[in-house]
């Protein structure tokens, strides 16, 4: 069966000034970063990258990075970069690099260091460019991911992974093992059943897709502090599921599962959500968000 090419958008990057350099050429600039794969594929190849400068498509350049060996693996993009990770079936991780500049620049110019299991871009400080780094992730490897101005998306994979942004979402697809994943600005989504999983977000939306019809291997505990928390569970959904809300927002549940849910709460005390009939797996909270739980497609 033919497969159709969909366009999705990434992530939009707009930023007037780049760190390092005050040059007025950079002010009133827009970039635009999307993504092209078929029917939902991982992302594994620089060319299913487009970028964007004030409308005019920029030319990425791959490179192969060398970290073949490596069970533990560090990743580091720059200021305005972003991480993705496919699991596989090898033996080990394979890392590529995918630049773009912009301007006069020349992306022979961004080294890529790889230094005790760490892959990070030096990128000059004249130098206007995005770099993103594709991974892909052997079975029970070990992963610490690193993005500041950019994503980190994490699908197929099983094993431990450390994922962090400062101005960035983080998606996490068919994922297990333990995981842990905060955003300082910007929203998570989850989509899985089974594994540790503490997922924080500081100023942004957490999002969960439940698989299954009950949690394997571990817990998971989602907090959102200044943000919405939305759940979708699968309508035979066994294992306990606990949703609380600390701050004044709407509490909407219309999940199947809801007819029988438990709501244990006064007027003046945070309001709670039981649902499941088995020992508690899934815990979601916020502090200050409205909370919605729905029935998954």
């Amino acid at each position: 069966m033919r497969r159709s090419l969909v366009p999705a958008v990434l992530i939009l990057i707009t930023v007037p000034l780049f760190a390092g350099y005050s040059g007025d050429r950079h002010r009133g600039h827009s970039r635009n970063i999307s993504t092209r794969t078929d029917d939902g594929e991982p992302l594994t190849r620089c060319d299913q990258i487009e970028v964007r400068y004030d409308g005019e498509r920029v030319p990425v350049v791959e490179e192969n990075v060398p970290v073949s060996g490596l069970r533990t693996l560090k990743v580091r993009p720059p200021k305005n970069g972003g991480v993705r990770v496919a699991g596989s079936n090898d033996s080990g991780f394979s890392v590529k690099a995918c630049k773009a500049v912009f301007f006069d620049n020349n992306a022979r110019d961004i080294r890529i260091d790889v230094r005790s299991g760490e892959v990070s871009a030096d990128v000059p400080d004249d130098n206007d460019a995005v770099v993103y780094f594709l991974v892909r992730a052997p079975r029970n490897g070990n992963l610490d991911l690193e993005a500041y101005n950019g994503e980190i998306g994490v699908q197929d994979f099983d094993g431990t992974l450390n994922a962090h942004t400062t101005n960035g979402p983080i998606s996490l697809k068919d994922v297990r093992g333990t995981i842990d994943a905060d955003a300082k600005n910007g929203p998570i989504s989850f989509t899985g059943g089974s594994g540790k999983v503490p997922l924080a977000a500081e100023n942004g939306p957490i999002s969960i897709n439940l698989d299954g019809n009950s949690w394997q291997n571990g817990s998971l505990d989602a907090h959102s502090h200044n943000g919405p928390v939305s759940l979708r569970m699968p309508n035979d959904y066994r294992s306990g599921i606990v949703v609380e809300s600390d701050g004044y927002g709407p509490m909407s549940c219309r999940a199947e599962a809801c007819r029988q849910a438990r709501r244990p709460w006064n007027d003046d005390e945070p309001r709670r959500v039981e649902l499941g009939s088995g020992p508690t797996a899934v815990r979601l909270s916020t502090k200050n968000g409205p909370v919605s739980i729905k029935e998954r497609d």
